[in-house]
Formats: structure tokens, C-alpha cells, sequence
């Protein structure tokens, strides 16, 4: 040890940890990982191919009679002194519990067989869904979405943060003093020129795609009405009634339509469509806004972009049928081979003040050549799956009609099926948009307008397309562990309770509406958790869970909030929720004592595990014991068909018994005259008629009782002649 430690100071303290690391590491590995496995692989190996045989089973056949000697034949050995009576073995056939015990054991084996291989494909299939859903992002997405916001939201300066602009002061502001900068990149930290850096944003490690642009969406003067009482103090206003009021006219410099050129070349005055820009419409937090709109495409220096927001501030470019205003941008990262769409918001409502939104959206559209080949044949094999699912549904369809749409795991299997061919379609328009993208750069180095509007809602699509598929794909796992009823306890159970979630979901939504409704109509106009539906909904849930502000509420209303707050935490909180608990908790009670009375479907479980053992060496023989009970005794039979079999083989067994006895009483007695053999002779007629009589007198089902007479008899017999 102390060698060790005196040879590694000379690594330096660098070297030295990263020695130590790998040392440690690979040790650790080679305990807990490598070694265990090669052990549990030659285990294996060698179970396989040097079992123990059982050298003590007998694999004759049990109706082998001895072999007879002929005339001049002898026995080398003179252990059997006395002839054994040739006779026709009767044909035995197999035990019924016997029989019974090897079908079940073989209905097993099938089943086990058919599980695995089911499981098997379904895990190679959920595997490929994930690889392909998981390569279509990138872990380095978040870190350039970060860099990006840091870089042009500005957080924590108080005077240029993005999320403190309310004003149009604080908006100009930010847009001279942040936005021209992130922008575009600036002479480094030490006052070199940044020459190899043109077309780079600010951080210097993104590369945009074109220009970026500013938008602007206007309404049409007096798209509203003023009321009545106060025309005379306002004249007109503007509203938003979302497409019908959108400004699309030519203006002049300062919003002027005469005493101007309405002509002059300033497009930043000039309505374009969203088809001449290839835009969508946008949808932000008042509302849906158009594609068009009126255009200002930034320069490629900082000090131009400087002037071209001073020339617009001077001319009241913002006023108040200003509506939104849009900054937008494409960028690439090389780096991580990562594009990012870039969306700034400003919403100024009729009602005042501006509403902030940010939005960096980070897609692949490339994969890295080691990567590609891998990607490829994992979306090739996810098509073939589709596919043969496709066929197999459709074939499943035409076989069962109507009774293939009463199965719920179908539905599931159809969803999976059309979200995947969704995916597909998606990916394949994904990637036409891409090369076309690609390509305009290539041709335009760069200088020409380009938006990834279409791209990145693809992508978004796509993105939920695959969520979708790899949300059922895995729940279908469920299904797939249905032969074990302990895994089946959650499916039974709701559906156990069903009709009562049923009839607690009706009356848990009308007393939620209820109370969401009361906490929009009294918090609404002061606090923003409640000033819409939707928020006065989720604030409400979330007050379930116990996440609220009484003190806001009360400060709001300070009467009646507490009062309906102290309602709904009684009703929903604690008569409610624990209604539901009761439901669930009354319906697994009643599903688990269902399932403890029930055996487990082919209880394969511990099936496979038999089997796996046996595999490995590790376990019993693969045959099992017939019975798992004792069978009952000779003297103890009751009249039954086994009882019936067993007086028909007595005959045999009484010739083997008569043999037995002649070889141990009259071994020594070699000169036995002809006529005592005779005697026996005639003894064996004599029982062979009396049995016979037995038989007749009994019918179809001889009891074994009526066996025990003859045994008796003979046995009196052989020691009366012995005698």
C-alpha cells in the first residue's frame, strides 16, 4: 500500500485521481459485474453439458417377461432352479391421475412457451419504441435552451430583465441595450474584432439561419363600441376580436395614411400575409394571433440594429393598436448539432401593461453519422412492426367482428397502431421540410429569410405522437402479466369498482365546478391564481393537495373566501377524497378475496422458475411427482375404477407370489416328483377358476374385497402343501 501511494504522488495530483478512479472502478466492476456473471454463464455451461445421470433408473420396459431357456439350453448360474410359467403380459394402461398430472404439465409447457416467446418479441418491440422515440432529442436540448434564455431574457438584472418589462419604456429599453447584442456577436473580451464570427449570436457558439425580424399585429380603429354614457370623453377604442379586426393596410412613416407616401420603401409599414412570409399563427396567452403581420428584418451589425429600434421608437412605431409584437429567430449549434427556434412575445392588451413570453424550442434534425446507421434499422424494424400489427388487427377484425371491439386491451392496440403510422408520416415530413431548409441556406449562405415554423410544429407533433406510443406500448406490459393474478389485482379492482367511481366522479365534478366557480367569482379580479377558469381550477385542486395562500385569499376577500375555503377543505378534503378511499380500498378487499379463494391462471410464475432451474442445474428432475397426495392403500381401496384394475392383474401377481414361494421354501428340495408338480398345477387351475368365478360374480366394479378371499385361500393352500 505504502508503494502504491508513494508511486502515485509521482503521477502528479491530476494523473494520480484519475489512476485511482480507474483502479477502483474496475475493481468494483469486476467484483460486483464481470465475475458474477462469468460464474452464473460457466454454471450454466456446464449444468448443460455434465448433468448427473441417474445410473439407478431402470429403463426396461415393465411388461419384459424373463427369458425362457430352450431344451438345450442351461442356466450358467443355478439361481432360478424352477421354470417360471410363460404366460401373455395383459396390456396395462397408463394411470388416469397419471395421465391427468403429465397433460396439465404439458398444457403448462405451451403455455410457458407461448408467454415467453409473447413477452420476448413485445420487450424487443417496447425496447425499439424506445430507442427510436428517445433519439428524436437530446439531452444537450435543455443546456442550449438555458444558455439561451441567460443570454437574451437577462434574469436578475433588475432594470433589463425580460420578466420586468410592463411598460413600453422598459420594452424599448430592453430591446436597445440586450437584444442588439445577443443578437449579433461583439468584439471579444480583450477588444479584437470578432472577424471568423459573422452571423454568430452573441454567445459565439450559435450560428444564425438568415436574419432575425421583429412583427407587429394591429387592430382596426374603433373595432368597438364605447358606451353610451362616456362618448363624450372617448371618441373610439380597438378590441380583439381575434381575425376580423386585424389591421392589414399600407402605411406611411408613424402609422399615416395621408399627407405621406404611402409607398415609400419602409416594409416595416407594409402588412404581409403569413403565406408570403411562410408563417403559422401563434398561439399566445390572451389569444390566437395571426401569421402576418408588419415586418422589420434586424442588420447584421449591432450599431445598425441600434438605429433601426431608435428610428422606429422616434416614430411611435408601438401604440395603442398595438397588439403583439413578435422577435424571432433561427439559430444552429455545431457544436451539438442541435437547431433552435427562438419566439419572443409581447402582448399588449386593451386592458393595459404588456404580457411577456419566451419560448426556445430545441430540435434535431440531423444524427451524428455514428449514431445514424443505428437509428436507421431501429425505425426500419419499428415500420415492420407497425405493420405486421396492422395485418394482424385487420385479420383479427374480419375473424371476431363485433366480439373484437369488447376487449379493451383492443382499443389499446389500435391506439398504438395509429399514433405509430401518425409518427411515421410525421417523420417523413419532418424530414422534407429539413432538406428544404438545408438547402435554401446552402444557396443562400445564410442571408435570406428563413422561418422553422412548419419544421418545429412537426416536430412538436411528432414529439407527442411518440409520447403517445410509448405511454400504451408500456402500459400494454399489464396485459402481458394477466396468467399471474396477483399483477391483475389494479385491473380488477377498477373494474370491480367502476360503477361506483362512476356515480363519485359525477358528484366530485358538480361540487368542484361548484366551488372553482365561487373562488373565480370572488379572488378573480385580484388575484392572478384565480382570474381565468382554467387557474381557478387548478389552484383549487391544488388547495386539495394542501399548496395554497390563505393569507392572499383572505387579504382578497376577507369575509367570504375564508368562509367557502372552510367549506370546500371539509367536503372535498375529508368527506371526499376519503369516499374515494373507501371505494378503491372496498373494491381491492373484495378482488383479493376473490383471488385468494381462486388458484392462480396455470400458475406460471413459479412454472418458469421450475423450469429455469431445471435448465440451469440448479433445480430437481424435469418429471414431478404424479400425486401431491399419498395414494390410498390396498386395504383401504374403495370401489373405484383403480380398485377394478388392480383385481384384474391379481393373477399375475398370485403366479409371481406362487413363484416366489417355490424358490424360497423348495429351493432345497431337488428331487420334487412330478406328481407334487403337478399338485401345484392343479393348485394354480384352482385358483386361477376360483378367480375367474369372482370376477363374473362382481360385475363391472369388483371391489377389492372380494380379492381378499382367493389371496387368502391360496396362501392357506401353498402352506397346507408345504406342510
Amino acid at each position: 500500500m505504502v508503494f502504491i501511494l508513494f508511486y502515485g504522488i509521482t503521477f502528479g495530483d491530476l494523473k494520480c485521481q484519475k489512476w485511482l478512479s480507474s483502479l477502483f472502478l474496475s475493481f468494483f466492476i469486476n467484483v460486483l459485474i464481470t465475475q458474477p456473471v462469468k460464474v452464473f454463464l460457466l454454471a450454466v455451461f456446464f449444468s448443460c453439458l455434465c448433468k448427473k445421470i441417474n445410473i439407478e433408473d431402470d429403463d426396461a420396459d415393465p411388461d419384459e417377461e424373463a427369458t425362457e431357456l430352450n431344451n438345450d439350453e442351461e442356466w450358467l448360474h443355478q439361481a432360478n432352479m424352477y421354470p417360471v410359467r410363460a404366460h401373455k403380459a395383459a396390456y396395462k394402461p397408463p394411470d388416469k391421475g397419471n395421465l391427468k398430472v403429465a397433460r396439465d404439465y404439458r398444457v403448462k409447457e405451451i403455455k410457458m412457451f407461448e408467454i415467453l416467446r409473447e413477452i420476448s418479441i413485445y420487450l424487443f418491440f417496447l425496447w425499439i419504441v424506445w430507442v427510436v422515440s428517445y433519439s428524436q432529442r437530446d439531452p444537450a436540448a435543455f443546456h442550449v435552451q438555458e444558455s439561451l434564455r441567460a443570454h437574451f431574457l437577462a434574469p436578475g438584472d433588475w432594470y433589463l430583465d425580460f420578466e420586468e418589462i410592463y411598460r413600453h419604456e422598459r420594452f424599448w429599453n430592453w430591446t436597445e441595450k440586450v437584444l442588439p447584442y445577443a443578437l449579433i456577436a461583439d468584439k471579444w473580451y480583450n477588444g479584437a474584432d470578432p472577424n471568423d464570427m459573422k452571423g454568430f449570436l452573441g454567445d459565439r457558439v450559435n450560428r444564425r439561419l438568415g436574419p432575425a425580424w421583429m412583427r407587429q399585429i394591429r387592430v382596426v380603429p374603433g373595432s368597438c363600441n364605447v358606451s353610451e354614457y362616456m362618448r363624450s370623453l372617448v371618441d373610439e377604442c380597438a378590441d380583439w376580436p381575434l381575425y376580423s379586426a386585424e389591421e392589414r393596410r399600407r402605411f406611411a412613416p408613424g402609422w399615416k395614411l395621408e399627407g405621406a407616401d404611402v409607398n415609400e420603401d419602409r416594409p416595416e409599414y407594409h402588412h404581409k400575409s403569413g403565406s408570403e412570409m411562410n408563417s403559422l399563427p401563434y398561439w399566445g396567452r390572451l389569444g390566437l394571433y395571426p401569421s402576418g403581420g408588419y415586418y422589420l428584418m434586424f442588420d447584421e451589425s449591432i450599431q445598425g440594429v441600434i438605429d433601426q429600434l431608435e428610428k422606429l421608437k422616434q416614430e411611435l412605431w408601438i401604440d395603442h393598436y398595438t397588439r403583439a409584437i413578435f422577435i424571432e429567430f433561427s439559430a444552429y449549434n455545431p457544436y451539438v448539432n442541435l437547431y433552435s427556434i427562438c419566439t419572443m412575445l409581447f402582448e399588449f392588451p386593451g386592458s393595459g401593461g404588456i404580457h411577456r413570453f419566451a419560448r426556445f424550442d430545441t430540435i434535431r434534425l440531423d444524427e451524428a453519422e455514428d449514431f445514424e446507421v443505428v437509428k436507421i434499422v431501429c425505425e426500419c424494424i419499428f415500420t415492420l412492426f407497425i405493420l405486421y400489427f396492422l395485418i394482424r388487427e385487420i385479420l383479427g377484425i374480419v375473424k371476431q367482428k363485433r366480439e373484437y371491439f369488447t376487449e379493451p386491451w383492443n382499443y389499446c392496440e389500435l391506439l398504438i397502431i395509429v399514433f405509430s403510422l401518425a409518427s411515421i408520416v410525421l417523420f417523413f415530413l419532418r424530414l422534407t421540410l429539413a432538406n428544404g431548409i438545408l438547402e435554401t441556406f446552402r444557396e443562400t449562405q445564410g442571408k435570406q429569410y428563413i422561418t422553422m415554423q412548419y419544421i418545429n410544429n412537426t416536430d412538436e407533433l411528432l414529439g407527442y405522437m411518440l409520447a403517445f406510443v410509448c405511454f400504451l406500448a408500456t402500459m400494454k406490459m399489464l396485459r402481458l402479466l394477466r396468467f399471474n393474478r396477483r399483477m391483475s389485482l389494479l385491473g380488477n379492482t377498477l373494474v370491480v369498482a367502476a360503477r361506483d367511481l362512476l356515480a363519485f366522479t359525477i358528484i366530485f365534478g358538480i361540487v368542484f365546478t361548484a366551488f372553482t366557480l365561487v373562488f373565480l367569482l370572488l379572488l378573480g379580479t385580484n388575484l392572478p391564481d384565480y382570474s381565468t377558469f382554467l387557474r381557478s381550477a387548478e389552484s383549487s385542486f391544488s388547495m386539495i393537495l394542501n399548496k395554497f395562500s390563505f393569507q392572499e385569499m383572505r387579504m382578497a376577500s376577507p369575509v367570504i373566501a375564508p368562509i367557502f375555503f372552510f367549506c370546500f377543505a371539509i367536503i372535498c378534503t375529508f368527506i371526499l377524497i376519503n369516499m374515494f378511499l373507501t371505494i378503491i380500498i372496498t373494491a381491492f378487499t373484495i378482488v383479493k378475496h376473490d383471488a385468494d379463494k381462486q388458484s392462480n391462471e396455470y400458475e406460471m410464475v413459479d412454472f418458469i422458475l421450475r423450469r429455469f432451474k431445471f435448465w440451469t442445474g440448479a433445480g430437481k428432475s424435469k418429471v414431478e411427482p404424479a400425486y401431491s397426495k399419498a395414494e390410498p392403500a390396498d386395504d383401504d381401496c374403495v370401489v373405484s375404477d383403480n380398485c377394478g384394475d388392480q383385481v384384474e392383474n391379481l393373477p399375475v401377481k398370485v403366479d409371481k407370489l406362487i413363484t416366489y414361494i417355490e424358490k424360497i421354501y423348495f429351493a432345497k428340495d431337488k428331487a420334487m416328483s412330478t406328481e407334487k408338480i403337478d399338485k401345484h398345477t392343479f393348485l394354480r387351475a384352482t385358483i386361477a377358476q376360483e378367480l375367474s368365478g369372482a370376477n363374473s360374480q362382481q360385475g363391472a366394479g369388483p371391489s377389492l374385497a372380494s380379492a381378499r378371499p382367493v389371496r387368502s385361500l391360496s396362501l392357506v393352500i401353498l402352506v397346507r402343501e408345504r406342510h
